[in-house]
């Protein structure tokens, strides 16, 4: 077996010259990659939705200098990103890719930052693993392509975390209060960044302790930095308390951040994705094999400052990652739970995971040269194992508000009201949103101003019944309604989408998102007959829940409406097929088309009746007699029915 090296081991001094220029050709190199990935997602992937209230808050402070909302409401997470956004957006111009811009370049530097703390902690050749690992890890694409405060927010609590682990293994004082001073400064821009960074101090704290012992927690200096640290945690909850008054008492009362969940199965279902599938999984391996060796190194030394700084860094780094994960399984809110929300400690995760196979790697070879080219062949391997993944991240098309919106924009003429479900989206595309239009999932997003509910950034008022929505219809010459299809099936009562499929047409789709418009209320037809069944009838992927019709003329519009519900999971677009058929089962006249008129899929067809309103034009020369009501359902894709035909009801025309 052969011994493990330090990065202080005289074993560096014999590498050749030409590794320094692997070293930074490899890390050039991966650096390339990750550019050209994340810009190619911040240029081809629409907006998230949260990036249009980032972007808004930036330019709100362009304008008054600080992130407070239309609402009256300061704007407050991610407010460090939120700067830096306004910054580029003045310097570069008022675009998506400007907006997205300080997160790519920041995401690039995290790759850098992360070989570097690899470098420092270890040896340069977990660094450069480490940096493979983080340029094709799929979300950091994805978050470092977006104007949000994630890619900050990670590389800040790297920095954070390494800044404390280079001041407890320092042996010169002065040095050492440098890097505290450093730590302390660090914290409070990651806490003015996301303050998910307070799960990260218990164990931040929890190091001192471990290297250096409860009467270190008792230096004047080390009990300055905290003394900070806490007033920053306190400074940060006061400009919560302030700047959104009622947010988080809202939250706690709605969907509590944090509790005694104790559902460690379910947390488990969430998280264990980032840690055991197959591209994540020799990671997390070589991360456990890493600890174990510094576990069993720790306990025959008996103290933490003998082990080799090698080993004191995996377990330094394993502790934030361990405990930030741990935390996330145990006591974080159901509704919260987020792979995001473990993104700021994931570079935890793959340093130690890198450290685990340079460990392997140097107990199986002893030539330096040799150790470099296993590692990088090493990272060769890994790169190839997270192409895929990190490709179809790329293929991955979020909801196309920002090209909904746009088209709005241009169309939209004076005095027609626009409503969405996503107001700030809305207003930052369009200047203002009229109404926040939603009934269900409201109530955190919303503050109370001159005795109305208002949406929380845009002071857009809460728009929340078919009667308003009625009302509104009659009033103006025009209403825009503009949503993406899920949050039109899990959103809205019956009775309101009811008036939204009956009164509102499709006037641009694109990415999921739907603009809906309506010149004004439109007259529905009168129907004298009217079917409700207390059992469903089942056909196929969809059940029956009842139907209406007018009275049914020849050479006439005879106006049937049916409603649907999803009888279970449907995985595929079903449209319905009415026909009148005579009692020898010839087809008299046929109405095909989706149910609710395309406006939800039915891929999104839960328990809520949806109606499915069908005209059928009647033969002038049709006589009077005896006549069914026959329905299909079948598969848009292939045109297969999904059964048999059936007789909803006979009617008699006279």
């Amino acid at each position: 077996m052969h011994p493990i090296h330090s990065p202080e081991s005289p074993s560096r001094a014999g590498r050749s010259d030409r590794l320094p220029l692997v070293v930074w050709t490899g890390l050039a190199a991966l650096l390339l990659l990750g550019a050209q990935l994340r810009w190619r997602y911040l240029r081809t992937i629409s907006l998230y939705v949260d990036e249009f209230t980032t972007l808004w808050a930036a330019e709100r402070i362009q304008k008054i200098g600080v992130p407070r909302m239309p609402s009256g409401v300061l704007y407050t997470r991610g407010i460090l990103a939120s700067y830096l956004e306004a910054g580029f957006l003045a310097l570069f111009g008022d675009t998506y890719t400007v907006g997205r811009l300080p997160s790519l370049l920041l995401g690039l530097a995290t790759i850098g930052v992360i070989f570097w703390c690899g470098k420092q902690a270890w040896n340069a050749r977990v660094g450069i693993l480490a940096a493979a690992g983080l340029t094709l890890l799929p979300e950091a694409i994805v978050w470092s392509g977006r104007a949000r405060f994630y890619a900050l927010f990670q590389l800040l609590a790297l920095l954070t975390a390494w800044a404390l682990f280079a001041a407890l293994t320092t042996l010169e004082p002065a040095r050492e209060r440098r890097r505290l001073a450093l730590f302390a400064l660090l914290f409070w821009l990651a806490l003015f960044t996301q303050e998910q960074i307070i799960l990260l101090y218990p164990a931040l704290l929890l190091a001192m302790l471990l290297w250096r012992g409860p009467r270190y927690l008792l230096r004047p200096g080390v009990m300055a930095v905290n003394l900070i640290c806490l007033g920053g945690i306190a400074a940060r909850f006061l400009m919560e308390k302030l700047g959104q008054p009622g947010y988080f008492e809202t939250i706690q009362s709605t969907r509590p951040y944090m509790g005694l969940v104790f559902d460690v199965q379910g947390a488990w279902q969430t998280y264990a994705p980032l840690l055991i599938a197959p591209a994540r999984l020799p990671w997390t391996i070589a991360g456990l094999l890493a600890l174990g060796v510094a576990l069993v190194l720790w306990g025959q030394m008996r103290s933490l400052e003998k082990l080799p700084r090698f080993h004191q860094a995996t377990l330094f780094f394993a502790l934030q990652f361990g405990f930030v994960f741990l935390v996330m399984l145990t006591l974080v809110g159901t509704t919260w739970r987020d792979a995001r929300y473990l993104f700021f400690v994931q570079p935890f995760w793959l340093l130690c995971g890198a450290a685990g196979m340079v460990w392997l790697i140097d107990r199986l070879l002893t030539q330096e040269n040799m150790r470099w080219a296993v590692t990088g062949v090493t990272a060769l391997v890994l790169l190839a194992l997270f192409w895929q993944p990190a490709r179809s991240t790329l293929a991955q098309q979020v909801e196309g508000y920002d090209r909904v919106f746009a088209y709005v924009a241009d169309v939209r003429q004076p005095g027609e009201v626009v409503l969405s479900p996503q107001p700030p989206a809305c207003a930052q595309v369009l200047g203002e949103c009229d109404y926040y239009a939603i009934q269900h999932g409201y109530e955190e997003y919303v503050i109370q101003r001159d005795g109305e509910l208002i949406d929380r950034w845009s002071g857009a008022p809460l728009l929340q019944s078919a009667e308003e929505l009625t009302g509104l219809l009659e009033e103006a010459p025009g209403v825009w309604f503009v949503s993406d299809s899920l949050r039109l099936a899990t959103r809205y009562d019956a009775a309101f989408l009811r008036v939204l499929i009956q009164q509102f047409d499709i006037a641009y789709s694109e990415r999921g998102v739907l603009a809906l418009y309506a010149a004004g209320a439109r007259s529905a037809p009168e129907m004298t007959e009217e079917r409700e069944l207390a059992t469903p009838l089942v056909l196929g992927p969809l059940a029956l829940a009842g139907w209406a019709y007018s009275p049914p003329r020849a050479g006439g519009a005879f106006h049937v409406t049916l409603i649907w519900q999803g009888a279970g999971a449907i995985d595929r677009q079903y449209n319905t097929s009415l026909r009148l058929i005579n009692e020898a089962g010839g087809r008299l006249a046929q109405a095909d088309g989706p149910p609710a008129r395309g406006i939800i899929p039915t891929t999104l067809f839960f328990a809520t009746p949806l109606p499915d309103p069908k005209v059928l034009e009647l033969p002038a020369d049709l006589p009077p007699g005896r006549y069914g009501l026959e329905i299909v359902v079948y598969d848009v894709a292939t045109s297969e029915a999904a059964g048999a035909p059936q007789v909803i009801e006979w009617i008699d025309l006279e």
